[in-house]
């Protein structure tokens, strides 16, 4: 290993990561890191980061603690922080998150910033290694990460299938770590679900919400590949659902295709799947997996997260969603969308807005001219409308404010 420098330059600010030793915990294991944040000086905050799963058993990693780096890493940009590692890392993850980097400051300057990414130890490009055959994908119950997994069980991606051999099931993310009856309920309903396509589930509990908070649509692609990279030696390729068509690309995303496959380790490739189609065209195929169908969670605001409340943004458009490719709507949800029902949702992002317009475009291409294609057509419209409105202030910001302001401005709305 080459040593890398392991403090940030005098003056700048600054994000450590200090791993803890791996703790066994009965049949799991817990890996933590402290996050120290430093303004130039001594440590100006800390907060720990920690994953928890069973002991898969095998050896470590070569580099057990690269998780962290991918985890705090968009965290760090929006801060304006160069990130430090206090342990060991591959020249091939480095290189990666340098390029996810250059990439994310490129689409928002304003918002990320260019920081350095070191470690305290470099293994050199190319070090022998032996890399899992095991596959790993996430398992939520929703559309995205059920139609990777019925795809590849089923054999319907052609030469890009694989035998996915792992899914993690992350307690966390949507479900909040406070409900635990809410994620072993998920859990029971989802470890038989995968069991019949070979699957084995595994439960990552993680507390990273908590630890590093913000704008989880920013991050859930990292915040997903660090959990992947717990699987380490298992597995050697994890499979990233896609959220976003080709043809309906939004940048930067939490996940996207660009930097999704930078999320890649020198022992672990991170490869994104169903990018090819959209959601409703995901819908239609994994009609072919009935028992993958009654079991999608979509819901992340109901009061109950092991169910869909069939009544917020998500829950509603995935109802229509199933209307739009000619399906009934499954038994999943207790009832089906009405106009008043769908009158009621607001967009509030252009990755909503993009949603539903390629929901509608699948409706259209169906032919279906129920009355909720006009009402939801009506948002999609008006929602455009007001961003168009709010791009040309953009404009007019950029061109008056100071740089530093407007980077100020950025930051305290992402955070």
């Amino acid at each position: 290993m080459s040593a890398a420098a392991s403090s940030a330059p005098s003056g700048r600010r600054s994000l450590h990561l200090w791993p803890e030793p791996e703790a066994c915990e009965g049949l799991g294991v817990t890996r933590a890191c402290r996050l120290e944040r430093r303004n130039g000086g001594p440590p100006a905050g800390a907060s720990r980061l920690w994953y928890s799963l069973p002991d898969l058993g095998g050896d470590e990693p070569a580099e057990p603690a690269e998780p962290f780096l991918m985890a705090a890493l968009v965290h760090a940009m929006a801060e304006g922080r160069d990130l430090l590692l206090h342990a060991g890392a591959s020249a091939e993850l480095l290189g990666s998150l340098a390029e996810f980097r250059d990439a994310w400051h490129r689409w928002r300057p304003d918002t990320y910033a260019p920081i350095a990414i070191e470690a305290d130890q470099v293994t050199p490009r190319g070090a022998p290694r032996v890399r899992g055959a095991g596959v790993v994908a996430s398992y939520s119950g929703g559309v995205d990460s059920s139609f990777t997994i019925w795809q590849h069980a089923a054999g319907l991606a052609g030469h890009r299938s694989r035998r996915i051999t792992h899914a993690v099931f992350v307690h966390g993310f949507d479900i909040p770590l406070a409900d635990s009856e809410g994620f072993e309920a998920g859990c029971r309903r989802a470890r038989p679900l995968l069991a019949g396509l070979g699957v084995t589930l595994v439960p990552v509990r993680t507390n990273f919400r908590e630890a590093l908070p913000g704008r989880w649509e920013q991050v859930y692609g990292p915040a997903l590949a660090a959990c992947f990279h717990q699987l380490r030696p298992h597995c050697g390729e994890a499979l990233l659902a896609s959220s976003r068509s080709y043809d309906a690309l939004i940048f930067p995303a939490g996940s996207n295709v660009i930097t999704d496959p930078l999320l890649s380790s020198a022992d672990l490739a991170v490869v994104e799947d169903g990018a090819g189609l959209n959601r409703c065209e995901k819908i239609a195929r994994l009609a072919g997996w009935p028992a993958g169908v009654e079991a999608l969670r979509v819901c992340w605001e109901g009061e109950r997260r092991d169910r869909n409340c069939s009544e917020c943004e998500k829950c509603v458009r995935t109802m229509y969603n199933f209307l739009a490719a000619g399906l009934p709507v499954p038994p999943c949800f207790d009832r089906t969308p009405t106009v008043a029902l769908l009158e009621r949702i607001r967009l509030h992002s252009p990755i909503l807005a993009e949603e539903w317009a390629q929901l509608l475009l699948v409706a259209q291409r169906n032919g279906i001219g129920a009355k909720w294609v006009d009402v939801a057509r009506r948002k999609v419209v008006r929602y455009r409308r007001r961003m168009a409105v709010r791009e040309a202030a953009g404009r007019l910001a950029r061109a008056t404010l100071p740089a530093r302001v407007r980077r100020l401005v950025r930051r305290a709305v992402w955070a």
